[in-house]
């Protein structure tokens, strides 16, 4: 027992020593991400959604475009500064074509000014773009098909998405909202492995059919509502896009599509296949074919 006393004596005292010693940890400091995407409106303006997050990874929404920030576009060798609307930046002024080159900056912290830079691709025309309604039956419910064809560039490998918007008129006031209930059983689209993920666009490469003409067929399943509904409008449209475009939505699908719970309240964008530097995000522009299908029920 006289032995078993001082052995414990020397426990406290180690104990209560090493709780007094300073330990070094490598704590991160609090940083921000410079968050850039752009868009083009139906008139091909080109407009930038600029936010700041602490991390690429939070889970909360961003709280709105930066009114803040400083950006500029540079284009033939000429800066064009974005000017803020209340929404987002937009490039006054800017007149692009087909294969110029348009690199954005933006004014970062501690030093660090995110970039991006593309190429603005080559628009290939859609010479038809057919819908017909109720064309097959999948599990009970009637799909409708959409014939997508053109000629494809023979050229280096090019980048298409595919979207429809839905315009639905009700008691004289109008609805619109993004498509997304696609199928395809088309060697073209199944050979791009995301019909299994829901996506809200077709995205496909030429890799099958370089240098020549295309017939694709997809199906939709539209929804008609109320017995009131006047209109229905399809607005279908065939983008030129870039290989980051293409590499970041097929990735964002798949990962929308795998991931839940804690991710649920996450928005755009998340780590994986931009192409901002110092940032993240995606710096992209399209050259685009539009039909539009009108169904009028009054």
């Amino acid at each position: 027992m006289q032995k078993t006393i001082p052995l414990l004596i020397t426990l406290l005292v180690i104990l209560f020593t090493s709780c007094e010693t300073p330990v070094d940890m490598d704590i991160p400091q609090e940083g921000t991400t410079t968050v850039a995407f752009t868009s083009q409106s139906y008139n091909d303006a080109l407009q930038v959604y600029i936010a700041r997050t602490r991390h690429i990874y939070d889970t909360t929404r961003y709280s709105g475009c930066d009114s803040t920030a400083e950006a500029f576009v540079i284009h033939n060798g000429t800066q064009v500064p974005l000017r803020y609307t209340g929404k987002r930046f937009v490039a006054e002024g800017l007149s692009t074509h087909p294969g110029d080159t348009i690199s954005l900056r933006v004014t970062g912290t501690n030093c660090k000014h995110a970039y991006a830079q593309t190429v603005i691709p080559q628009s290939t025309i859609a010479h038809s773009i057919e819908i017909t309604p109720s064309a097959l039956l999948i599990e009970d419910v009637y799909f409708s098909r959409v014939q997508l064809g053109f000629n494809d560039p023979a050229e280096e490998t090019n980048y298409y998405e595919f979207s429809l918007t839905v315009t639905q008129i009700v008691d004289d006031s109008s609805t619109s909202y993004g498509y997304h209930y696609f199928r395809s059983f088309d060697p073209i689209m199944v050979s791009e492995d995301i019909m299994q993920y829901e996506p809200v666009t077709m995205l496909f490469s030429d890799a099958m059919f370089n240098g020549s003409q295309a017939s694709i067929p997809m199906y939709y399943f539209l929804y008609f509502f109320t017995e009131s509904l006047q209109k229905v409008i399809v607005v279908s449209e065939l983008r030129n896009v870039t290989r980051e475009h293409y590499n970041y939505y097929k990735s964002l699908y798949k990962f929308m599509y795998n991931e839940s719970g804690i991710w649920s309240g996450m928005t755009l964008p998340f780590s994986v296949n931009g192409n901002i530097e110092n940032g993240a995000g995606l710096f992209s522009l399209f050259t685009s074919t539009r039909d539009t299908v009108v169904y009028d029920f009054r």
